[in-house]
């Protein structure tokens, strides 16, 4: 859906030799394992209908028509409650307004904000509690999951690290991009700009962050090719397929590489991955179906592997790192004993120093295996408390 989405808006803003290229790069360069391409990001996931919103733009500027302004608005608003970071269309748009429009430029921006408003607005409307609902939609990410959160050095770190494995999916592109920047409308440049700006607020830079910026980079690709191809036929041609074939030739290899040898070079900081199916037989063959387990502190395939229903109800490692009594509420639960089974992914210290939680596994709980070097403790027997009827003090 991203791709066609992609073309049409190529062909919408540059022709049908535009579309084609675009559409090829996005199936090759933007499909890249090293971006984690095959998994369902929210980033994946909020492309469609940020497309799709630029697409209801440009047919607003071709007719002048306020619906087309509306469904952009929607557009983009359903983009951004799907990832937070996919502001980019929407921010493009009223960029773009406000250099043709300047001072008339606020009618038509209020119009596109009002339609954004629209999901959110319902997003808040059927929260329980709207004071949860925007900590949990916006709040929560300045706990320690944007740019602007600790250490800048620590941020320049994690973008570093993850560069290469941008390179090899997107260096070719972004080269291809550059030459088709000068030809390019201003709306695509705003675009990738406004890309740029998302994938630095994550903060995190995960590689699938990348991801945000295939559609325009692909777009440009293909202002470029159909540059080329007025002056040079073969040159044309040749620099797509070039970037094509770089793009694949770094994910060849990893074709005839096992599943382990594959999550390694995509998830090198991620060991835990490499495990995840060994530990997940492991806990499906020695408890039953609708026994609760608990992985510490993250590892949310395990649960789905393994089949079993979590304990907590917080999946992610920043979950428990970050929100207000959520290590407290977890050490509660391992206290009460209800997971039978816990699967030490990461060490306890690390996100908890002072040990209160290893105190809990020694007393509560057993080491029964080690499975490819991950600890599982089995929750000790308490024969009393485990007899069903009336609670013994």
């Amino acid at each position: 859906m991203t791709l066609l989405a992609t073309m049409l808006l190529g062909l919408r803003l540059g022709g049908r030799i535009t579309a084609s290229s675009a559409a090829l790069l996005v199936a090759t360069a933007g499909s890249s394992p090293y971006i984690e391409s095959f998994t369902l990001s929210g980033e994946l996931l909020s492309s469609v209908p940020m497309i799709l919103s630029l697409l209801a733009f440009c047919a607003y500027l071709r007719s002048g028509r306020a619906p087309w302004l509306v469904l952009a608005g929607l557009l983009t608003g359903c983009a951004l409650m799907i990832r937070q970071s996919a502001f980019d269309a929407g921010l493009a748009a009223i960029a773009l307004l406000v250099v043709r429009e300047r001072r008339r430029a606020w009618r038509p921006v209020g119009v596109l904000l009002a339609g954004a408003a629209v999901p959110i607005a319902a997003g808040a409307a059927s929260a329980a509690r709207v004071g949860e609902w925007w900590y949990a939609v916006v709040a929560y990410r300045g706990h320690g999951d944007s740019l602007f959160t600790g250490s800048p050095i620590y941020r320049f770190h994690l973008m570093t690290a993850t560069l290469p494995a941008a390179g090899k999916a997107l260096a070719p592109l972004a080269v291809l991009a550059v030459l088709g920047w000068w030809r390019a409308p201003l709306l695509l440049r705003l675009w990738l700009g406004a890309a740029v700006v998302g994938v630095l607020a994550g903060g995190n830079f995960h590689a699938h962050y990348y991801i945000q910026l295939v559609p325009p980079l692909a777009i440009l690709g293909g202002f470029a090719v159909d540059g080329l191809l007025a002056a040079r036929r073969q040159i044309a041609w040749g620099a797509c397929a070039a970037t094509a074939v770089v793009a694949l030739a770094f994910a060849a290899p990893l074709w005839f590489a096992s599943g382990v040898a594959q999550a390694e070079a995509i998830w090198p900081g991620d060991p835990h991955l490499q495990s995840d199916a060994a530990v997940s037989s492991y806990v499906k063959r020695h408890t039953l179906p609708h026994q609760q387990i608990y992985v510490v502190w993250a590892a949310a395939d395990v649960y789905y592997l393994a089949d079993r229903p979590p304990s907590f109800p917080y999946l992610w490692y920043r979950n428990v790192q970050a929100i207000p009594g959520a290590l407290a509420s977890a050490q509660r639960m391992l206290a009460a004993r209800r997971p039978i089974v816990v699967v030490a992914a990461q060490t306890p210290s690390s996100i908890d120093p002072s040990l209160t939680t290893m105190r809990i596994l020694r007393r509560e709980y057993r080491p029964v295996a080690a499975v490819d070097g991950v600890p599982i403790y089995r929750r000790l027997p308490h024969p009393v408390n485990d007899i069903p009827g009336p609670v013994v003090p």
